[in-house]
């Protein structure tokens, strides 16, 4: 879905498995873009990053699963651990007024940083890359969306929907919501290794009471419950989360390959045409993605060079030119 110029944002989704690099490519992307000034009346361009790890329901509304050795614990790699209509809901408040909801103060950048391994003057010379072409780009042209989100997230993309489709992805909305789609692949043994490094991570809490406003629905009898966005974020003190032993082979690496086998698994690998990858047991799409490296590039999604093992330095270009050729053919 094409987002009307008149809108006051464009959102860049960068989405992949755990420690594929998202929050890391987000944060030098905020330090390339924000600030540079556009021509029309030297105005800045303003940047920021959503988390959609601000987006987890609270702590006592995480759903359970059992593990292959019948271990009880909760799912925090599921669609269903995430507020998906609290983030659609904010994703189209960011595209018509060019800024964070109140309602939303996040939680992520509470979570240890780790170095980008980009030096200072890789990222000094893409500003100066971008400020340059960004002036001579806009020069003279109505600039109607002085801002730049960037979106992370292990959740963001849905798959092309066909026409005979009559149920909509549950992450439909999120994905439409989204300018510019980047996927960032990387290998089952990189992603163990980097989650088992974390120290754990900060969560949302238990559950208040959240203001809402009730609409009715188009005349179908149902109602809709939206989130009051300008109200301020009463959400209580936060918890710590740390993986339970066994975490990433028991939950996060067969979640995410079952969530994304659609841009894993080519058509013409798909050994189960009536019902799709989706049918498959999830120990099957796991056998056949293997170490999760290559992705589809024919599903309107970018994927970033080098199958997973290219540096954060030649990504972060790879994005930048990204970017910039999009923001620069918007305008």
């Amino acid at each position: 879905m094409s987002i009307p110029t008149h809108e006051k944002a464009v959102i860049i989704g960068i989405s992949g498995p755990s420690s594929s690099g998202k929050t890391t490519l987000a944060r030098l992307l905020q330090r390339i873009f924000c600030g540079v000034n556009l021509k029309p009346k030297d105005s800045p361009l303003n940047t920021f990053i959503i988390h959609e790890d601000d987006f987890y329901f609270p702590d006592d509304q995480i759903p359970y699963t059992t593990t292959a050795s019948g271990t009880k614990i909760q799912d925090w790699d599921t669609a269903a651990a995430i507020d998906i209509p609290f983030l659609s809901q904010a994703l189209h408040y960011v595209r018509e007024n060019g800024r964070l909801p109140p309602r939303l103060q996040s939680k992520e950048d509470q979570n240890d940083e780790t170095s980008s391994g980009v030096p200072d003057e890789i990222v000094q010379e893409l500003r100066d890359v971008v400020g340059s072409r960004l002036r001579d780009g806009t020069a003279g042209k109505s600039t109607e969306s002085p801002t730049i989100a960037f979106l992370e997230g292990f959740l963001l993309f849905a798959p092309p929907q066909s026409k005979s489709e009559q149920e909509q992805h549950v992450l439909r909305s999120v994905h439409d919501a989204i300018n510019l789609h980047l996927f960032l692949p990387a290998a089952y043994e990189l992603v163990k290794a980097r989650r088992e490094g974390r120290s754990g991570y900060v969560t949302v809490g238990p559950a208040p009471e959240p203001p809402v406003q009730t609409t009715e629905d188009g005349g179908d009898g149902k109602t809709r419950t939206e989130i009051d966005l300008e109200a301020e974020d009463d959400r209580p003190p936060q918890n710590f989360w740390v993986d339970p032993p066994g975490y990433v082979d028991d939950v996060v690496w067969p979640r995410y390959v079952a969530d994304h086998a659609w841009l894993l698994i080519s058509d013409d690998e798909d050994e189960d045409k009536k019902g799709g990858s989706q049918a498959l047991a999830e120990a099957d799409l796991v056998r056949r993605v293997g170490d999760g490296t290559r992705a589809r590039t024919d599903v309107g999604v970018e994927v970033a060079p080098g199958c997973g093992s290219a540096g954060m330095d030649v990504v972060l270009r790879w994005a930048v030119e990204l970017i910039l050729g999009y923001y620069l053919d918007r305008t």
